[in-house]
């Protein structure tokens, strides 16, 4: 295994008090975000949880190696879910109606087929939104790992002027990046949750690129190719414009995010301003992040002073703008919480969080930073703390 019993055991305890908040008894898992929380790794089949069992119960479909070490009178071969209910009554357990399936991860034809397992039904809580709950607060071991992979991660960021030739276009630029990953150890997927959110290993962007807008909900665009509408494009990149590189850190189990500006030629003052106002706050999320504030007052206080020094119009985006200012990260990119004006949830400790305010010129590309926190009684942690200054590609520009 990826991981250890007593990992496994205090994740099923967190989840076992989600259960006891949600009156319900059980949950049946079988998402990929949800077997790599729990396992550390990915198997095809299912886990269940019930609230008087110690550890979960595991029901492969397919061989596998990945759950060597875990105790084999808890693993059981089945060739199709419709046989798990026989083993479950042999332990005393069911799969009843208070027993949660991942509503926001299963198919029509899945949900209707395993919630056929219970002669009475399932409940009708949402086990996704119950384990994205769960997973937004890290234990000491995924902080760990986090803080690791954010060290392997920032490594990209440092050799992009180096990687960098004139002539070059975006796609060139990151083509090289990509490269520079993999030969690092990234997996090459980028894990996102929503069935219409789709994504490659991350976005360099730059010039008047940048104001194409994406098809799903992210801070940033690109033209990318009629395949993939979002992302680096054929455009080369050109002077006085920005480069902006927002490439995930996919180097295992759990993603980093990080976001910086490059540059070529001369910027104009205003898009100099916007992106100190971008260092500026995160001095403040830094602050500010911590046990028991709004998460919606980040949004909220991002806006207003992008409105105090007249950057509103570029703020979040030009043509479409989006409405969050960061977001959760963890084993999928996206995870809770969004940090949105409709917020109403609470930063807590261990939570690991991506702040991302972020600006958008038309002609001259995107300036900004993001950085990857977590949260602490006191305030936040930036794990990926590398220059934020706009940074030169070309030496004359220095």
């Amino acid at each position: 295994m990826n991981t250890t019993l007593d990992e496994i055991t205090l994740k099923t305890n967190k989840i076992k008090e989600a259960l006891q908040s949600q009156q319900i008894d059980s949950v049946l898992l079988g998402s990929v975000p949800n077997f790599l929380y729990v396992t550390g790794s990915v198997a095809q089949g299912y886990i269940f949880i019930h609230k008087d069992e110690p550890l979960p119960l595991i029901f492969i479909e397919r061989p596998t190696y990945v759950l060597e070490g875990y105790p084999e009178a808890l693993i059981y071969n089945v060739r199709k879910p419709e046989l798990i209910p026989d083993l479950l009554k042999e332990r005393g357990l069911a799969i009843s109606s208070s027993t949660a399936l991942e509503l926001s991860y299963l198919p029509v034809t899945d949900y209707q087929r395993l919630s056929k397992l219970s002669p009475e039904g399932v409940s009708s809580v949402d086990a996704s939104t119950l384990m994205r709950g769960v997973r937004s607060i890290k234990t000491e071991q995924e902080l760990t790992a986090i803080r690791h992979l954010a060290q392997v991660h920032m490594e990209i960021y440092r050799i992009v002027p180096e990687l960098y030739e004139r002539g070059m276009t975006e796609l060139d630029l990151q083509h090289q990046l990509e490269y520079q990953m993999r030969r690092r150890g990234s997996i090459g997927l980028f894990r996102s949750f929503g069935a219409r959110s789709e994504i490659f290993m991350g976005n360099v962007i730059s010039g008047s690129n940048a104001d194409n807008p994406a098809p799903y909900d992210f801070t940033m665009g690109g033209k990318g190719t009629f395949a993939m509408p979002m992302g680096a494009s054929g455009q080369e990149i050109l002077p006085n414009t920005t480069v902006m590189v927002d490439m995930s850190g996919n180097f295992g189990v759990y993603q980093t995010d990080i976001t910086r500006t490059y540059y070529i030629g001369t910027l104009p003052e205003q898009v100099v301003k916007a992106h100190q106002l971008s260092i500026e706050l995160h001095r403040w999320f830094q602050g500010y992040a911590k046990e028991g504030v709004p998460v919606a007052e980040v949004y909220n206080h991002c806006v207003a002073r992008a409105e105090e020094e007249g950057l509103s119009d570029f703020f979040m985006g030009h043509i479409n703008k989006v409405k969050f200012v960061g977001h959760g990260f963890g084993i999928e990119i996206n995870e809770v919480p969004v940090l949105t004006a409709r917020s109403r949830d609470v930063f807590r400790n261990g939570m690991s969080i991506a702040f991302e305010p972020k600006f958008v010129f038309p002609e001259v590309g995107a300036v900004g930073v993001e950085n990857s926190y977590i949260i602490g009684i006191d305030g936040a942690e930036n794990i990926t703390p590398l220059p934020e200054e706009l940074t030169p590609l070309c030496q004359e520009d220095i």
